[in-house]
């Protein structure tokens, strides 16, 4: 029989040292109840995502920076301005959705007043999460946002990170809070509220996501530093002192007479040659400083999300050929950030629908993604008012080239997704094929009428009229009385 380790025999002495109450000593394995740790270990995700400790201090740093650094503030600001603008909206053809939508977006939830506090979360934390809570009652689901911040552990279905199950909630309690997933089991039941979790630059494989500043947030703090130092400098560019040059006689007359600095405008008499002025400044080099003050800001622009030094209110060295570069980038970037804020907004809706769905007694079908329609605002006029001279100039020479090969169902598909592509307007597949039937039904129900009516007035002008000649017609009495004085004509 093997002999127990050298660590086992110390653990077992320790386990029996009796105390003076006569308890004993028992190890408790960290992770467990009592076992003296007042702040439970969680993960942070998979081996993708970064530390617990170092994402907070990030998120942490982030907030900070935007509350104190006009830098900061400026970017989450225009993503939030260009993203969400006067705000987006959602609405469905199918009657029971919308008029859920109507309720939901505008009772206590107020979603397109908070849509722009949601922007600047996802914007500053990289995530943001969502939690609901139906009411059992009348079926009514209402939101609330958690910080990212406070969320320190997410578990996920074995084997498939994406379906995530539950997250943990620091709160003031030791052992936290646990929200359920929408996949969670608890989660069908409608008192059980349910957390949606959104995230932005999250790499493959990871399951937290990465705030706008991240990249930046050091060279934020560089550069206000290296700001203040100018600010300093230039402060003390104001000071000098003056050296005086006079015969070693004069020297204790006049540390006397100037033992307190004259008056500005005070009136000095000296012997010619005697005493000589001379001022002595500090030498700061301005023009040097600017261009690292200058390479500073354009690193963080090129880290920002999309923005260019002309975003920020600079544009000293810009023309209309770089300003229009950068204009497509932002562009670009924007709305791919905003196609994903709506669809978060279509997902907490349709969730939130779902539930009530399964509560309220209605004969109400389920709703996807395809049955909401998406209205976010445009990034840009000038781009609204380009688009639609592109859209026009597209439309001509669709109609001449129409004319050229002829119609055709393939031809149709190919005009719609062309005047998709040039609109900059996704128009779905099964959106783009009810256009183009219900067109083509249209258009064959109008052939029909035409066929018809152009039918009938060939009958008419080819069918001779049946006529009579007149030397065989004879008018009788045209009176109203008896059988034959009704107006009519009598042939013989």
């Amino acid at each position: 029989m093997a002999q127990p380790s050298i660590f086992a025999r110390i653990r077992a002495f320790f386990a029996n040292i009796p105390l003076t109450s006569g308890a004993k000593v028992t190890p408790v394995a960290p992770g467990k109840d009592k076992d003296g740790i007042d702040n439970r270990m969680y993960g942070a995700g998979t081996d993708i995502d970064r530390s617990q400790s170092e994402r907070y201090n990030d998120i942490q740093d982030t907030l900070e920076a935007w509350r104190k650094n006009p830098i900061a503030r400026r970017i989450i600001g225009l993503v939030t301005a260009y993203v969400v603008g006067d705000g987006i909206t959602i609405s469905s053809r199918y009657k029971p959705l919308q008029d859920f939508i109507d309720e939901f977006w505008l009772n206590d939830n107020n979603i397109p007043l908070n849509q722009a506090e949601w922007c600047d979360e996802l914007t500053r934390s990289g995530e943001l999460f969502i939690v609901l809570f139906t009411d059992p009652i009348d079926g009514m689901t209402y939101l609330r946002a958690i910080p990212a911040s406070s969320i320190d552990d997410v578990t996920w279905q074995e084997g498939d990170y994406k379906t995530e199950l539950a997250y943990h909630q620091k709160t003031e309690d030791i052992k936290g809070k646990w929200w359920c997933s929408p996949h969670h089991p608890d989660a069908a039941k409608i008192e059980t509220p349910i957390m949606l979790h959104f995230a932005i630059n999250r790499p493959v494989g990871a399951v937290r996501g990465e705030g706008d500043l991240t990249p930046i947030l050091k060279w934020l703090v560089r550069y206000s530093g290296w700001l203040e130092d100018r600010v300093r400098l230039n402060a003390g560019i104001r000071s000098f002192l003056w050296i005086v040059y006079a015969p070693r006689r004069m020297f204790e007359e006049l540390k006397t007479r100037y033992a307190r600095t004259p008056e500005p405008g005070s009136i000095i008499i000296a012997e010619e040659g005697a005493e000589k002025w001379e001022p002595v400044t500090p030498k700061l080099q301005a023009a040097d400083a600017e261009m690292d003050g200058r390479a500073l800001r354009w690193y963080m622009a090129a880290g920002s999300p999309g923005l260019a030094l002309t975003d920020l209110g600079e544009a000293e060295d810009a023309n209309q050929a770089t300003a229009t570069v950068m204009k497509d980038i932002r562009s670009r970037f924007l709305k791919r950030r905003q196609a994903y804020f709506t669809w978060m907004l279509g997902e907490i809706t349709l969730k939130a629908y779902t539930r009530s769905r399964a509560n309220r007694i209605a004969n109400r079908r389920a709703c996807t993604h395809r049955d909401l329609i998406n209205e976010p605002p445009e990034i840009s006029a000038t781009d609204a008012m380009a688009l639609a001279t592109a859209a026009n100039d597209l439309t001509t020479a669709i109609t001449s080239l129409h004319q050229t090969l002829g119609d055709s169902t393939e031809f149709r598909q190919l005009a719609l997704r062309m005047f998709g592509t040039f609109t900059e307007q996704n128009i779905p597949r099964q959106e783009a094929e009810q256009i183009i039937s219900k067109g083509e039904k249209a258009r064959a129900a109008q052939q029909t009428r035409e066929d018809a009516q152009q039918r009938a007035a060939t009958r008419r002008r080819t069918t001779p009229r049946n006529t009579i000649p007149r030397h065989k017609e004879t008018a009788h009495d045209q009176t109203n009385d008896g059988p034959k004085g009704n107006g009519s004509i009598t042939l013989r």
